[in-house]
């Protein structure tokens, strides 16, 4: 069997982790910018060869707690497979993409990973801007890059610099390798299974006690969309009583107005929602 395989040249395996997380009531996506060429300076999806003895879930799983410093289970699940024959200007490389969900992005400490809020575009692709508190009192034209169209040069400064203190905005086409590719259908695949899926409380920093208002923002800031309290209300939480993924577990103040219902959910691991 050894001898027969022997003569198909092995490509290179890889995962790539579209980490996501809900900041400032937006969705919000996980990069790291290269320090080594192709792409140097530019950010990208973190990503690892798969090795010789490990599985592709074994690979994410050592991503996530080697270069993201995560040690508890975050969730994940497989995206799609990218095999065009250049996406990687070095070597013949197959690229496994997970989607993975983070209830709070403060868990990711390391200093190589960013959070970018993910917006529309006029041009396809979406418009990502760093999160990163801001020091008005040091804000120059040379230590900020206010760039939509997102300068390799000016990322290149900014890096020699040593400089934190800049907020950073640039089209998502300027990714590494074909990582733009990867975020339009993870976004895409992301929206559609918020409507038919339990994908939704991944999102929940605490899945045992929320509220409708609670939901309902996380609801607004995947799909892009607003949507009327009293439908969400009526359709999405009807829908999700029903369905036996959530139920009542008492009230809690909110403002002046009436107490808000509480809810835990209960729903199983992969439950789908059928209409």
């Amino acid at each position: 069997m050894a001898s027969s395989l022997s003569k198909y040249k092995h490509p290179y395996v890889t995962v790539d982790l579209l980490l996501f997380s809900v900041i400032d009531d937006q969705l919000a996506i996980c990069l790291t910018m290269r320090d080594e060429e192709p792409f140097r300076d530019m950010y990208s999806l973190p990503g690892s060869f798969v090795r010789e003895n490990e599985s592709a879930e074994g690979a994410v799983e050592r991503l996530l707690s080697n270069k993201l410093g995560l040690q508890k289970q975050i969730y994940t699940e497989q995206l799609q497979t990218f095999s065009d024959i250049n996406r990687d200007p070095r070597e013949r490389v197959i690229s496994i993409a997970y989607l993975g969900i983070i209830p709070d992005p403060e868990e990711v400490k390391v200093p190589w990973m960013k959070w970018f809020t993910i917006c529309g575009s006029n041009v396809g692709s979406y418009k990502l801007c760093q999160v990163q508190p801001l020091n008005v009192s040091d804000m120059t034209t040379e230590n900020h890059v206010r760039n939509a169209d997102y300068s390799q040069e000016a990322m290149s400064e900014q890096v020699q610099s040593g400089s934190d203190d800049f907020v950073t905005e640039f089209i998502s086409t300027n990714l590494g390798f074909d990582h733009d590719k990867m975020l339009r259908i993870g976004v895409d695949r992301l929206r559609a299974k918020i409507d038919y899926t339990d994908i939704i409380f991944k999102f929940l920093k605490d899945s045992g006690k929320f509220t409708a208002a609670t939901l309902r923002e996380i609801y607004q800031a995947v799909t892009g969309q607003e949507i009327n309290r009293g439908n969400f209300t009526k359709y999405q939480m009807n829908t999700y009583m029903e369905h036996g993924l959530i139920k009542k577990t008492g009230s809690t103040s909110v403002g002046r107005g009436r107490p808000a219902d509480t809810y835990s959910y209960i729903g199983g691991e992969g439950l789908w929602i059928k209409y």
